[in-house]
């Protein structure tokens, strides 16, 4: 399981100082995220404090006979972390919340939690989520987009990318690819998460041509294993006249990826590089670490050198005073540790509304300093970092985590992101018939940010292509998705 540590929290505010006085040498696990922090606090007596139930306490309460001594706990546990810490903590009526009413936590946790809040959550597989936090999960490896035919209530799947190394890629299946069977049947809205989920898939292919999607012979075979998924899908250096374009598509901000990114443009800097395409457009988000390194790496030198502000973090009201008042200092800086640094003055990033929380956290700090030209469709527009809380030492309990929202970030200027996202500079949208290869210059996206590079238009299809299908919004799995998790970087 993932343990990070933070320090320097000696005091909470309100009502922390009197919790305080009912706990002491408490262990916890604090996973923190925008996307999320994922923290250990590791409690020394008196001298590092954190907001946690008493279990000594709980345990004198009488539940009644509807409760269980577990949902209690929970509920506590629930009802003090979001007292203290939640970032809409002021919407929720405090008088009225009654933990040792509430036999089903997970209800009692949707109860308090904010109504435009889409992303705060409760989980009982705490070591689960610590995995999938790491990028490792049971997988195929494939990511999907559903489209539903127009004269029957079957759907199809088109290939929007394959994780490098994994049973999909071993199997044949590309980028673009259509599945239109699973195990001999049609997919339809009861078995489609199998293409997910199951342990082994024989996939149906199907073909695009003239007239839509036809049925062919072949078939994907797929065991699911228990993998890394690696984020860096395509790499490439375009040549385009005096212009040496390095192309990355990038689809979760792991820390286990950082070596690979700072070696990957390492060799984008000795090869020449002059522009850089970051591809963002299913990237749904992942360590805020990762994208400090990554937003480094692609800075301007000065403000890498200068260790400015990279992004702001606003709190409720209470941890505002309290921070200001201590004088703490909870914002995000450049690095300047790294080995390489591309020193751009522009960067042309492409989004659509998969691009989420720490990619739009990538978006909006990098802004101040550089011309961060946006290219495809609004992005999904969650600017807000959680926590994932636990406690290791009640063995009731130990495997229950709650990821809160705790803030949301600002860029340098104080400034955020409206609700629907970051809009496009150059609006292109995604056409899935067919889907080009990651790199190929035909890809409507990619083309679009080659234009402007170099001047001269490119060979992409104009507009999207007639067809008779309606698509779903696109599916991405794990726990990464809509995340930003921040790690205490000195541990």
């Amino acid at each position: 399981m993932v343990k990070y540590g933070i320090k320097g929290i000696k005091e909470n505010v309100g009502r922390l100082a009197e919790t305080n006085k009912r706990i002491n040498d408490r262990k916890g696990l604090l996973l923190l995220c925008c996307g999320w922090w994922i923290v250990a606090l590791l409690s020394c007596g008196e001298e590092k404090n954190t907001v946690i139930y008493a279990p000594e306490e709980v345990d004198q309460v009488d539940t009644g006979p509807t409760i269980s001594m577990t949902a209690l706990k929970v509920n506590m546990f629930i009802a003090e972390y979001m007292e203290e810490l939640y970032l809409w903590t002021s919407s929720v009526d405090w008088g009225k919340i009654q933990p040792a009413g509430e036999s089903d936590s997970f209800g009692f946790f949707e109860k308090l939690v904010y109504s435009a809040d889409k992303w705060s959550m409760l989980t009982d597989d705490l070591q689960g989520l610590s995995n999938e936090f790491e990028g490792v999960s049971t997988t195929f490896g494939h990511v999907l987009i559903f489209g539903r035919f127009s004269n029957s209530d079957n759907l199809f799947a088109i290939v929007l990318y394959v994780y490098p190394d994994t049973p999909a890629e071993k199997a044949g299946v590309k980028r673009g690819d259509i599945f239109l069977t699973i195990n001999g049947a049609g997919i339809t809205e009861e078995n489609y998460r199998d293409l997910y989920d199951a342990s082994s898939l024989v996939v149906g292919r199907g073909v695009l041509i003239e007239q839509g999607i036809a049925p062919d012979d072949r078939t994907f075979s797929m065991n699911a294993e228990t993998l890394y998924e690696n984020p860096i899908v395509k790499d490439t250096v375009i040549v385009k006249g005096a212009h040496k374009i390095g192309y990355l598509c990038y689809t979760d901000y792991t820390m286990e990826s950082e070596n690979a990114l700072v070696a990957l443009f390492d060799g984008y800097k000795s090869q020449g590089v002059t522009d850089v395409v970051l591809d963002l457009r299913y990237n749904g988000g992942g360590f805020a670490r990762t994208s400090v390194l990554l937003s480094s790496i692609l800075a301007p030198a000065e403000a890498v050198k200068n260790k400015d502000v990279f992004l702001m973090q606003v709190r409720n009201d209470a941890w505002m005073a309290y921070l200001k008042k201590e004088k703490i200092d909870v914002n995000e800086y450049f690095t300047d540790t790294l080995s390489v640094n591309m020193d751009l003055k522009r960067i042309f990033i492409l989004t659509t509304e998969n691009t989420a929380s720490a990619s739009e956290s990538t978006l909006i700090g990098l802004d101040p300093y550089m011309d961060v030209v946006r290219i495809g469709t609004a992005t999904h527009g969650k600017y807000y970092g959680g926590v994932l809380f636990s406690d290791e030492e009640d063995r009731d309990i130990a495997n229950w985590g709650m990821y809160l929202m705790i803030y949301r970030f600002d860029n340098r200027n104080g400034v955020t992101a409206s609700a629907g996202g970051l809009t496009p500079d150059i609006e292109v949208e995604e056409d899935y018939f067919p889907l080009y290869p990651f790199g190929d210059e035909r890809d409507p996206l990619l083309g679009a940010a080659l234009e402007m590079i170099t001047g001269q238009p490119v060979r992409t299809r104009s507009g999207k292509s007639p067809h008779p299908y309606t698509m779903l919004p696109a599916e991405r799995r794990g726990a990464l998705v809509g995340k930003m998790i921040q790690t205490n970087t000195d541990d």
